[in-house]
């Protein structure tokens, strides 16, 4: 249930503190000299209640807006998790139409090159370049693949993150970024064909080097 904000009383019912009905030509001197000094307490008085009133409209306002911005947060979760399912129902039907190549370049992987320990004493990947690299070691990846993919299977060598999505994804760019630079990923286009050097074409997907 929403507080509700008091507001100043009398609000919307004003009634003036003189005799509206009074003819000030019927009035003497110094009815009017006496009408005159009350003048200043009268709009004081007004004023008074009219700051009241803007305290209670800022503190409304700033409800709403703080209300507004928690509705706007929520949108763009929606949205980034729109993007998100979307982005890799997309990688699925990818995947699909390139079964053929990929599946090529699962054939002629050859045997990696034992590396130095990636995990911890239990057994958790050290770093997410590690655990990047782990995920080829599971039976179930043997084929290039997106960011998207990469990063949903991050759970499965054992490496946690409390990150949103996006940041998720932000990292293990960063990471894959890092790997290709050490030669230790190769770089592929959405349809499993390898990505020159010449820095022309932009990588779409990934797998551990030759």
């Amino acid at each position: 249930m929403q507080e509700v904000v008091a507001m100043p009383e009398n609000v919307g019912q004003w009634k003036p503190p003189f005799n509206a009905d009074e003819d000030v030509k019927n009035m003497s001197l110094v009815e009017i000299a006496e009408r005159l000094d009350k003048v200043t307490a009268w709009m004081e008085a007004e004023r008074v209640e009219e700051r009241e009133a803007r305290k209670a409209y800022e503190v409304v306002a700033e409800r709403t807006r703080a209300r507004i911005q928690e509705i706007k947060d929520y949108a763009s979760d929606l949205i980034s998790e729109q993007q998100r399912r979307m982005s890799n129902f997309s990688g699925m039907l990818g995947r699909q139409g390139a079964a053929a190549p990929l599946a090529a370049v699962a054939e002629t992987k050859p045997a990696q090159t034992p590396r130095r320990s990636s995990t911890d004493d239990n057994g958790k990947p050290r770093t997410i370049e590690d655990a990047i690299m782990a995920i080829w070691e599971l039976a179930d990846y043997d084929e290039p693949l997106t960011t998207d993919e990469i990063a949903e299977a991050l759970p499965e060598v054992g490496y946690e993150s409390k990150a949103a999505w996006k940041s998720l994804k932000s990292t293990v760019n960063q990471a894959l970024a890092k790997l290709c630079k050490a030669g230790e990923m190769d770089k592929f286009r959405i349809d499993g064909t390898p990505v020159p050097d010449d820095g022309k074409a932009r990588a779409r997907r990934y797998m551990p080097a030759r």
